[in-house]
């Protein structure tokens, strides 16, 4: 008699699969916060993103009489870029940048869009 298929598998012997091995995380209190990726983006560095068509967030806001220039998307130490800012642009005042950490913007009393645009553009990392 011819052995047919089911009598073939009845009398196969299966091997045992061997489990596969998963990722154990480390424990929290053995890493710390310098071995983290990107840990000090932030630190003396910030990052002004473009819009989508290639542009600087920098606008002219104007309220009644009073105009003043905004960047917007500042991310990372603002403060550090109102820093640089000053150091490049010597006729701004101090008192004149206020900047919002928590937003990521800063406001510039006066008109000075083309001047703020031509910083970033020659300060610019692709």
């Amino acid at each position: 008699m011819k052995p047919t298929s089911i009598v073939c598998k009845a009398v196969r012997v299966k091997t045992p699969v061997k489990a596969p091995t998963l990722y154990e995380f480390p424990a929290l209190s053995s890493i710390s916060s310098d071995e983290l990726v990107n840990s000090n983006f932030g630190k003396d560095s910030y990052w002004i993103h473009k819009s989508k068509f290639g542009h600087w967030p920098v606008y002219k806001k104007v309220q009644n009489t009073k105009i003043t220039t905004e960047v917007k998307r500042i991310q990372g130490d603002v403060n550090r870029f109102k820093k640089d800012l000053l150091a490049t642009l010597p006729h701004i005042q101090p008192q004149h940048v206020v900047v919002n950490r928590t937003a990521g913007y800063a406001n510039i009393k006066g008109d000075v869009v083309q001047e703020v645009m031509k910083v970033l553009d020659e300060n610019h990392k692709v």
